[in-house]
């Protein structure tokens, strides 16, 4: 049985579980590194949360799971245009994030700025494959939409 705590509007799935394992990976990760990591997808994740905010002045429901994070936006009536900012908003974070740290590197460097800058082209990268749920198969999806009728913003053409 599937236990879920619901706080506002973030949902935990298995939360006993999902605290234990990351209390262990945490206590094991003597570098930081996995730190970091973490800190670059929940960057990633606040970049979709913000698109969504502002299309919609509402957050949205965020469940939290073994595997990461995923925004829930089944049943809600989504046009294509606002499905590829959605899925574009959270690698597009993480290249932001990148270029900045690139940026900032070429005057002093550290080996966590070196880690901060890899998490989030690695983070932003690996969300860009065309593998569902990962970013990349909305995108996918959405190009190849607008690409055969070429119409992406009309709000008719909603996604099923």
């Amino acid at each position: 049985m599937r236990r879920l705590v619901r706080a506002g509007p973030l949902v935990f799935r298995d939360p006993l579980l999902l605290c234990g394992a990351l209390y262990l990976l945490l206590w094991s990760d003597a570098s930081g590194f996995l730190r970091i990591g973490l800190y670059a997808a929940a960057l990633h994740e606040m970049g979709h949360i913000l698109v969504y905010l502002a299309l919609f002045r509402r957050l949205p429901v965020i469940e939290v799971t073994m595997t990461g994070f995923c925004m829930r936006t089944r049943g809600q009536a989504l046009t294509r245009g606002q499905t590829f900012l959605l899925a574009a908003a959270g690698p597009g974070t993480n290249a932001l994030l990148a270029a900045v740290w690139a940026v900032r590197m070429e005057q002093y460097a550290t080996i966590r700025d070196s880690a901060f800058l890899a998490a989030n082209v690695l983070t932003g990268a690996f969300n860009l494959l065309p593998i569902p749920p990962l970013d990349g198969a909305q995108l996918a999806a959405c190009g190849w939409w607008c690409l055969q009728n070429n119409d992406c913003i009309s709000r008719q053409n909603r996604v099923q």
